[in-house]
């Protein structure tokens, strides 16, 4: 099989199984990407969510790309991204125009089920990175004081602050391991500058625009941890330049919680309801591509500037610094998942368990047991 190919059926079948939110999709990827496929490492893993962290836009979106382009180049990159984007932005489309109802309660068992399932599979991922990223005391010291930090102070902008610092003081304080080869291609670390350039040029040129393509690029470009953070600058844009009304963006943005992939396929929607192109299709493609667009500029440009880095001894020791950090940002996304009401009761932690010791033993694939958790909470609806 083409390995491009490859990338976009995986991404497909994580699309359509890959409920929770973004911290949960980083573990159904660690799950898919590095233990059941060994695409890459532990260690790899760990550095590419360090490198997404830095940078504005969908986290696990970037995430998933940045796996595929390690596969299958640029196109593997790409191919990935829209399998992992197509299911939810297709389903939101659908009830855009009216399809589909989200609201009756087998939708909200199922929901239920999903997010249940969901905080096992974060739970199972973050004792895999903990052992893996963090296995002595200096880096575990890292991680509890980016818990900490982080669980202190709610602020987006902290997760990038704390990485920033935990790789900073691991040049100083870890070992770089063993010597890692940088790419040196003058021609790589072109075209990341170029694609950094067509970043701040796309945004400068929507700062100057008050349409709805500019609104959503610009939002997509501003946006630090996760797509629930996007809710905001889309709303100011939508709403307030008068494209839809607040309870049809919010009746959107509900029915993007009961989707899997990623929450930034909310822009399809509003592709739809703010009428650009004049066609539905046409406007969630456009819509889409703008909100995702500035963050794989990004992720393009760091990747590729990265790769002349990342065989120097201090940018390694840098490495294990932020994964250290990376542990601890999962943690508190562990701990808010599971007091945010999702645990509902004694019925729910048990079932959490369950669904966690499944996961643990591999008596069952993470894609089923999504189903068979959403299949359940339909049933007992």
């Amino acid at each position: 099989m083409h390995a491009a190919l490859e990338c976009f059926l995986v991404a497909l079948r994580l699309g359509l199984t890959s409920f929770g939110g973004p911290v949960a999709h980083v573990s159904y990827f660690r799950e898919e990407y590095v233990a059941r496929r060994g695409w890459v490492d532990e260690s790899r893993f760990g550095e590419l969510m360090s490198l997404t962290q830095f940078i504005p836009g969908p986290g696990s979106s970037q995430l998933g790309a940045a796996i595929g382009y390690e596969r299958a180049g640029i196109t593997g990159g790409i191919a990935a991204w829209i399998g992992f984007t197509l299911p939810s932005a297709i389903v939101l489309v659908l009830v855009a125009m009216g399809m589909g109802d989200l609201a009756s309660d087998p939708a909200q068992g199922a929901l239920r089920g999903l997010k249940l399932v969901a905080l096992a599979v974060v739970a199972g991922a973050w004792m895999g990175m903990r052992s893996s990223l963090a296995p002595d005391l200096r880096r575990l010291a890292l991680a509890l004081v980016v818990f900490t930090a982080l669980w202190v102070f709610q602020a987006p902008w902290m997760t990038v602050v704390m990485i920033t610092l935990a790789g900073f003081v691991g040049v100083f304080t870890l070992s770089a391991g063993e010597k890692i080869e940088g790419t040196t291609s003058q021609g790589r670390g072109i075209l990341g500058w170029l694609a950094m350039l067509s970043f701040f040029v796309l945004l400068f040129w929507s700062m100057g625009h008050s349409g709805p393509l500019a609104g959503i690029y610009r939002a997509g470009s501003l946006v630090f941890g996760g797509g629930h953070v996007v809710l905001p600058l889309l709303q100011e844009s939508m709403v307030g330049g008068d494209y839809m009304s607040k309870e049809v963006f919010l009746g959107g943005y509900g029915a993007t919680q009961a989707v899997p992939g990623p929450v930034f396929t909310f822009a399809a929607f509003l592709g739809v309801k703010a009428g650009i192109f004049e066609n539905p299709w046409l406007g969630a493609g456009a819509a889409l591509i703008a909100v995702f667009l500035p963050g794989m500029l990004l992720l393009g440009g760091t990747l590729k500037i990265w790769a002349r880095l990342r065989g120097k001894r201090w940018a390694q020791r840098a490495v294990k610094g932020a994964n250290a950090a990376v542990v601890g940002v999962l943690g508190v996304a562990l701990l808010r998942m599971a007091t945010d009401g999702t645990v509902a009761g004694w019925v729910d932690a048990f079932a959490v368990a369950i669904l966690f010791l499944i996961l643990r033993k591999k008596w069952v694939p993470v894609w089923a047991l999504v189903l068979i958790a959403a299949g359940g909470g339909a049933l007992l609806a």
